[in-house]
């Protein structure tokens, strides 16, 4: 009787046929998740540093974005947001010409933002008319109850955005008017507008969205680099229910 040892050349062939097939379609979702993973953690980063920069403006300077100052492309007054970030944090840097040039996202790479505002249903704001823009409008089942709807958007672009770079490439976007953030009612107008790009004008520049954001829950597949946030007061926060469910979900 003769004894095999080892393996014939198809069995190889199909068994590395077998290897590719399940590396292709498990080796997409892991790259998916591991950069969700790193966006996730990026982002949570750069709430904590902008927060930690505004409170340290207020023990020196005792302001803080409700005493900000709107600025343009060019000036950067005392109290103005760009002169918060290079006081306060060494490495803060004005890219915005290389952010928008053909070189980084170019001038109509990035997408809209959309900001998001909370508002608790009422018999007044649920009544139909065309000047009502309200999200509770038409909901008569829903008074008494909080609903999400859009407050504002923003389309970056140099002529009406500054952007400035962090140590680690982390991108912060502003709208230049921001001024006299006061209000902590989302989708007010003193409640100012800006975004965090965790990495910067690498991709993907989508802006998150999370399917199942109004219950908090945010897959790692969707989580993607640009989180639109406001800012009023002392505070710098998420402005939408997918930037909050990143932030606040497991």
């Amino acid at each position: 009787m003769t004894k095999r040892f080892g393996f014939t050349l198809a069995e190889v062939l199909i068994t590395l046929g077998i290897i590719g097939v399940v590396a292709a379609m498990t080796i997409p979702t892991l790259i998916s998740n591991t950069n969700g993973a790193q966006f996730k953690t990026a982002y949570k980063k750069a709430l904590s540093t902008l927060n930690q920069a505004v409170l340290m403006n207020v023990a020196m300077e005792d302001t803080d974005f409700s005493t900000l100052v709107a600025e343009t492309t060019t000036t950067t007054p005392n109290g103005s947001m760009s002169k918060l970030l290079t006081d306060r944090m060494q490495s803060a840097t004005n890219i915005t010409d290389n952010y928008f040039s053909t070189e980084g996202i170019g001038a109509t790479a990035l997408p809209q933002i959309t900001y998001e505002t909370e508002v608790t249903c009422t018999a007044e704001n649920i009544v139909d008319r065309e000047d009502n823009t309200s999200p509770c409008k038409g909901q008569a089942d829903k008074v008494g109850q909080t609903v999400t709807g859009t407050a504002a958007t923003l389309t970056p672009s140099a002529t009406t955005v500054k952007v400035y770079s962090f140590a680690d490439g982390t991108a912060f976007g502003f709208d230049i008017t921001n001024a006299t953030c006061t209000d902590s009612t989302l989708g007010t107008a003193n409640a100012c507008l800006a975004f965090i790009d965790v990495n910067g004008s690498t991709g993907p520049n989508t802006v998150i969205d999370c399917a199942d954001a109004e219950n908090g829950s945010c897959e790692s597949s969707e989580i993607t680099d640009i989180y639109p946030v406001y800012l009023h007061g002392q505070t710098v926060e998420p402005a939408s229910d997918s930037a909050r469910a990143v932030l606040f979900g497991k």
